[in-house]
């Protein structure tokens, strides 16, 4: 057991290394910034944003082709008399990140385990530095908007300052696959200068799909390597389509639409394959792990979206129905913290280990259908062939409607003695 003086008070940090104590030294030596990042979490955690993830059910699709060439039919998961949207929370399924958080501020010292502490000095190096990438980025996208630059230098800003620096060791790799490949970060901040780390990142299983995530963010663990898969979207083009499609439509249903559904197909076929890949790598590697709902990302300099799917239980979540924003609503371009909070969890989540209910996995699994799919195609065994590679040779409507009667939580619906079968 090691002990540590910090303001004054004798803070007790059990199963910490030398390495780990010399990590928290280094970031609690200034007394001013320590204060200023937990003024920022405290801020946060007392203001915090839910997020709802809600299940979705792949009706049909077309197997075998890329993620981008995946039509997949979808729509959220339904009660029989249609009185209800199901959901649940994101600080539920991540409770664990919260719980780590709020006992710290409470308690004012670090009562988690050694590997924790990693994705803590990280966010909290970000919470101190948070006005000046604030700022960063928003020079960046201003130039991005004003001059119709290509995605790949939003994904590098988004990348260098946001995503990799809420990971510790700020490891990455952005796809080679982008035509034009700026070597540093197109910033105008003069005390960046990063380099731009690019890199294989294709993914997938010639017969069900495959691709290229835009990045992966890769947090640096002792024992077990882990990635998360993102992707960016170009919001500007998404908006002139938008125009096109709301020309004729009621102002009602322009409230409720999300810029999600055209991009939907690509990215929930990325995170299933993703989460398939992932415990290929557990199996090979001998590790156990110790969640089976993996979580993916999806950024635009706007907004993100957050899909999670259980390849065990089949169950796939989505908060594609919400356009969840980056920024807070003042005109100062300042972060929306929940949206910290809730992205550093996504990343960091082998730390954090998101989980549903057990009664919850026993009522919805195979919900997503995804199961089904792959068996009527004798191809749920090959979802164990799924790896990285460089290239991959093959051989409808989306039902987003509100009109409901209540929204009821997952757990909530399982007590219910009356409750009706979804599907």
């Amino acid at each position: 057991m090691a002990a540590m003086l910090s303001h004054n008070t004798l803070c007790i940090i059990p199963n910490v290394s030398k390495y780990g104590r010399a990590l928290i030294n280094r970031h609690l030596s200034k007394k001013t910034h320590n204060l200023e990042w937990k003024e920022n979490l405290q801020y946060a955690l007392e203001n915090h944003h839910e997020l709802y993830l809600r299940p979705i059910r792949v009706v049909n699709s077309r197997l075998g082709t890329s993620f981008s060439g995946a039509p997949i039919e979808h729509r959220r998961l339904k009660l029989a008399d249609k009185d209800a949207i199901l959901q649940t929370q994101f600080s539920t399924v991540f409770s664990r990140g919260f719980e780590d958080l709020k006992s710290y501020l409470c308690n004012d010292h670090y009562d988690v385990l050694e590997t924790t502490l990693w994705p803590l000095s990280a966010l909290s190096v970000y919470l101190t530095e948070l006005r000046k990438q604030e700022e960063t980025l928003k020079e960046g996208f201003n130039k991005y908007a004003k001059n119709d630059i290509p995605e790949i230098y939003v994904a590098a800003l988004l990348t260098n300052h946001l995503l990799s620096c809420l990971v510790y060791g700020n490891q990455y790799l952005i796809s080679n696959d982008y035509r034009k490949k700026p070597p540093l970060c197109p910033c105008s901040n003069r005390d960046c200068g990063k380099y731009i780390t690019y890199g294989q990142t294709g993914l997938g299983h010639a017969h069900i799909w495959y691709g290229r995530p835009d990045v992966v963010v890769m947090p640096k663990q002792k024992n077990n390597s882990y990635m998360v898969p993102l992707w960016y979207i170009n919001e500007l083009e998404q908006e002139e389509e938008e125009e096109d499609e709301m020309k004729d439509m009621h102002p009602l249903e322009i409230k409720v639409q999300s810029k999600f559904k055209h991009f939907a197909s690509q990215v929930l076929s990325q995170a299933i394959i993703f989460a398939f890949y992932q415990s290929n790598v557990m199996k090979k590697r001998g590790i156990t792990p110790l969640t089976t709902l993996l979580p993916s990302l999806v950024l635009t300099p706007s907004h993100y979206y957050i899909i999670m799917y259980d390849y065990k239980n089949d169950i796939l979540l989505s908060s594609g129905h919400q356009d969840s924003s980056l920024w807070d609503d003042t005109e100062d371009f300042r972060f929306n913290l929940s949206a910290i909070l809730h992205i550093w969890m996504v990343l960091n989540y082998n730390d954090f280990v998101p989980t549903l209910d057990p009664e919850v996995i026993h009522d919805f699994a195979r919900s997503s259908n995804i199961h089904n799919i792959l068996e009527s195609q004798n191809l749920l065994g090959e979802t164990e062939k799924i790896s990285r590679k460089n290239s991959f040779v093959t051989i409808n409507t989306n039902d987003d409607d509100d009109e409901c009667v209540s929204i009821k939580d997952m757990k909530d619906y399982i007590k219910d003695p009356h409750k009706r079968k979804w599907y």
